[in-house]
C-alpha cells in the first residue's frame, strides 16, 4: 500500500509540474499575440490531458486560452468550448439520462439471443457511436422503437431526467463509462444543443422508416421475433 501511495504521489507531482510548465508557456504565447492555433493547441492539449488526469488541474488556464482564441477565431473557440463541456463531464448528464430513459422504455423486451433488449443496445450498438449527442440520439431512437412514443414526448422526458442531476448521478455506474462520467456540477444544454439531438433522432427515424429492410435484422436482434 505504501508503494502504491508513493507512486500516486509521484504521478501527481509529475502532472502538477506539467500543468505549471504548460500554463506558463501557453500564457507566454498568448501574451506575444501568437494566433497559430496548431502551435497553441500543441501546448494547450497538454493541459487538457492533465484536466482529464489524476489532478484534474489546468482548467482555468485552458479556459483563458479558449477566451483568447475567441478574439480572432470564434468558430474554433466555440467548437473547443463545446467539446470541453462534454469532455469534462459538465454536460454528459444528458447521455446518461438518455440511457435511463431507454432502459425504462425497453423494460420487458427480450432480444433474439435471450438477453434484455436494453443490454443489447448498450453493449452492441451504442459503442459504435462516438459523439455524445449522437449516442444520446441513438438511445432515444431505440426508446421510440420500444414504446412508439413521439419524439416530442421523448425529448420532454429526456430534459426532465437530465435536470434531475442527483438521480442521474445515482445511476451512472449501471452503464459503465459511456463517455466521461457526469460531474456534480451540471451545465445546462443550450437550446441549439437540444435541437441538434432532436434533429439526429428524427433523421435516424426517417432513415429507418424509408429503409426498413436494411434495419429489419437490427430490430429483430434487439427486440426478438415478438417485435415482428
Amino acid at each position: 500500500m505504501d508503494e502504491l501511495e508513493d507512486n500516486i504521489k509521484k504521478l501527481i507531482q509529475l502532472e502538477q509540474a506539467e500543468v505549471d510548465q504548460s500554463s506558463a508557456l501557453l500564457q507566454e504565447l498568448m501574451s506575444q499575440g501568437v494566433q497559430n492555433i496548431d502551435e497553441l493547441d500543441h501546448v494547450a492539449d497538454r493541459l487538457l490531458d492533465t484536466m482529464l488526469g489524476i489532478t484534474g488541474a489546468g482548467e482555468d488556464v485552458y479556459r483563458q486560452y479558449l477566451d483568447y482564441i475567441e478574439t480572432f477565431d470564434p468558430v474554433e473557440a466555440k467548437e473547443r468550448k463545446d467539446d470541453l463541456e462534454y469532455d469534462m463531464g459538465y454536460k454528459t448528464h444528458v447521455l446518461y439520462a438518455a440511457a435511463l430513459l431507454c432502459q425504462q422504455e425497453l423494460n420487458g423486451y427480450i432480444s433474439i439471443g435471450g438477453k434484455p433488449s436494453f443490454d443489447v443496445v448498450l453493449q452492441q450498438y451504442i459503442p459504435k457511436v462516438f459523439d455524445v449527442k449522437k449516442k444520446t440520439a441513438s438511445f432515444l431512437f431505440f426508446a421510440h422503437l420500444g414504446n412508439r412514443r413521439s419524439v416530442d414526448d421523448l425529448m420532454r422526458m429526456l430534459q426532465t431526467i437530465t435536470e434531475e442531476t442527483e438521480y442521474v448521478l445515482a445511476h451512472v455506474d449501471e452503464f459503465g463509462d459511456l463517455m466521461n462520467f457526469p460531474r456534480e456540477n451540471y451545465h445546462p444544454l443550450r437550446d441549439d444543443e437540444w435541437q441538434l439531438i432532436r434533429y439526429i433522432v428524427e433523421h435516424n427515424l426517417e432513415v429507418y422508416n424509408t429503409r426498413s429492410d436494411q434495419y429489419k435484422e437490427m430490430v429483430r436482434n434487439v427486440f426478438g421475433t415478438s417485435f415482428d
